[in-house]
């Protein structure tokens, strides 16, 4: 939610422009305030202060850079660079093109030249946070909170309309495609990209994507060393910043096997200092299989029971997304927030897009073209928004791509947002270094995950000791196995009795029909403010239609456009 904004006129600023930071949560502590100015550009930083350090705010006669989030890689990179601190880093490599390209971590950045009166903003190779832009002829604004740099365009009276096809892909994926934002004249930096202006006229590019990876035809033995090696090198990037602070690693646990690697990787090398966080409805799978892990390694566990009441605060949790992504993915992840009371804590470990990276997104061994159905929550109004599905999708030749880029880099890591809220996060999956060299391995070994269930099996054969949730057994290449688990839990699903298969993850269905308080103040909160967009006939008869008609996730989609109107708006 917080973090900086830029204010570039054409005019000479001559007061300090009124940035409209969100107000903080109750649990929010130690945020810090801090602001640069020229004669034509302003900066200001409201952050957290814990690993402040790592955030960048350098000024000198040559330039000025802020950064936001956490470079886990800095004290590497002085030692490379033979530098003494960040300055010396800094002006030795920030005239190099895309000199950001080889930090690692969580981070958004922005540099101003100051002789040259050029600036440069960019995003990390995944974009896990955030970073929206503005143009006009006369101002640009950067920020890394969407509500934030609306509200900022507001005092400016520059004018803000709803982008009809950002609202479109909402209503379907449930997520942004592209650069788009609810907002016509924002757009948000894509993973690997950065955006350059020279007197005034901006230009973006990428400094990496996904594309450029080539296929690797390493043997597959050889393969399951080097995704080890490279996995245990991020581990150790991410995970001894925690330890340098001398702060608990909080680490996300679930039924999964993505987060189980990161977590008992960590505790391999060493990483001992940590607590594992469930997020689970009570009783199901995901919430017993993370306590025999806790249990079997003596790591303390902090379970955030899953309750219908998590749906409710559905404008507080926009606040936090910005309407970038269906509200109900994280809801319950921001009600545990609001709860989490343990101090001395360092980042939040994920394990997000592991399975992706690994093969999930595949449907076939080879690369295959997506479909305008690919990843999408509601099919409901498909047909009809198919002209703006096909605008976009052209652009990607592969499913894979595709998927990565919106549903992935998009869609899911919008869940770094809440987990923010209370200190810095990442992922050691979405360290370049390992990713790239997890997509340059050939579809035809990860597909079905088959290289991902080598590798455990292989170097961590331990792990494989638990429960796999996704398929109801331990983890295993055997297709028959694989297809008599799914069929023993489905056939458990039916039993007249309650069992760790009983309840989904997120049960929200149930929830809204069996809870009539959850339902009544939904339903209200839609009648309340369907009236948001009665100038967009089309939207308002489409999100009549898709409320009336849909189960909780395709009113939760129209919930979400309704609530980010609100706000944004």
């Amino acid at each position: 939610m917080h973090g900086f904004n830029v204010l570039i006129s054409k005019k000479a600023i001559k007061q300090q422009p009124h940035f409209c930071w969100k107000k903080p949560f109750d649990f929010q502590q130690n945020l810090a305030l801090r602001t640069f100015s020229d004669e034509h550009i302003v900066v200001e930083q409201f952050t957290g202060t814990k690993f402040i350090s790592e955030k960048l705010w350098l000024d000198n006669e040559d330039f000025f850079i802020v950064t936001d989030g956490v470079i886990t890689n800095l004290k590497a990179l002085c030692l490379e660079h033979n530098a003494a601190n960040y300055d010396a880093l800094l002006r030795k490599i920030v005239k190099e093109k895309s000199f950001f390209k080889n930090f690692r971590g969580h981070f958004v950045g922005f540099v101003y030249f100051k002789k040259e009166k050029t600036c440069i903003a960019f995003n990390n190779h995944t974009a896990s946070k955030k970073l929206f832009y503005f143009a006009d002829q006369n101002t640009i604004v950067i920020g890394t909170d969407l509500y934030t740099l609306s509200k900022t365009l507001e005092t400016e009276k520059i004018k803000r309309t709803l982008d009809k096809e950002a609202a479109v892909f909402l209503l379907t994926s449930g997520f942004m495609h592209e650069n788009l934002t609810l907002l016509e004249e924002v757009k948000q930096l894509r993973a690997g990209e950065f955006l350059q202006i020279d007197n005034f006229n901006l230009k973006t590019d990428f400094y990496f994507h996904l594309q450029d990876i080539q296929e690797n035809h390493d043997a597959k033995s050889d393969i399951v060393e080097q995704l080890d090696f490279l996995f245990k090198k991020s581990i150790d990037n991410e995970f001894s910043l925690d330890k340098e602070y001398q702060l608990i690693s909080l680490t996300t646990l679930s039924g999964g096997l993505d987060s189980r690697m990161v977590a008992l990787t960590a505790l391999q090398l060493g990483f001992s200092n940590q607590m594992f966080l469930n997020f689970s409805a009570k009783g199901y799978a995901d919430e017993i299989i993370a306590r025999q892990i806790s249990e079997q390694y003596q790591v303390p566990l902090e379970t955030f029971s899953i309750e219908a009441e998590s749906l409710k605060p559905l404008e507080e949790v926009v606040l936090v997304n910005d309407g970038l992504t269906i509200y109900t993915g994280a809801s319950a992840v921001f009600d545990a927030i609001k709860r989490h009371r343990i101090t001395n804590t360092g980042m939040i470990h994920t394990g997000m897009l592991g399975d992706a990276l690994l093969g999930s997104y595949l449907i076939s061994d080879h690369k295959t073209k997506p479909q305008i159905s690919d990843g999408v929550y509601s099919t409901k109004l498909l047909n009809k928004y198919a002209p703006v599905f096909q605008k976009y999708i052209q652009n990607y030749s592969d499913i894979e791509m595709y998927k990565f880029y919106n549903r992935g880099f998009s869609g899911m890591n919008n869940g770094f947002l809440y987990f923010d809220l209370c200190g810095e996060s990442d992922a050691a999956f979405l360290n370049p270094d390992f990713l790239s060299y997890a997509l340059s391995i050939p579809a035809k070994y990860r597909y079905k995950e088959q290289i991902y269930i080598d590798w455990i099996k292989i170097k961590h054969p331990e792990f494989a000791g638990f429960t796999w949730e996704s398929i109801g057994g331990k983890p295993t290449n055997n297709s028959i196995l694989r297809c008599y688990y799914r069929y023993r839990r489905a056939l458990v699903k039916r039993m007249p009795f309650q069992t760790m298969w009983k309840n989904n993850m997120n049960p929200e269905q149930l929830w809204y029909d069996k809870n009539l308080s959850l339902r009544q103040t939904l339903d209200q909160y839609f009648l309340e403010n369907i009236h948001l967009l009665s100038s967009c006939s089309d939207l308002f008869d489409d999100c009549q239609f898709l409320y009336k008609k849909g189960n909780i996730t395709e009113k939760a989609q129209v919930l979400t456009l309704l609530a980010a109107c609100k706000l944004l708006l």
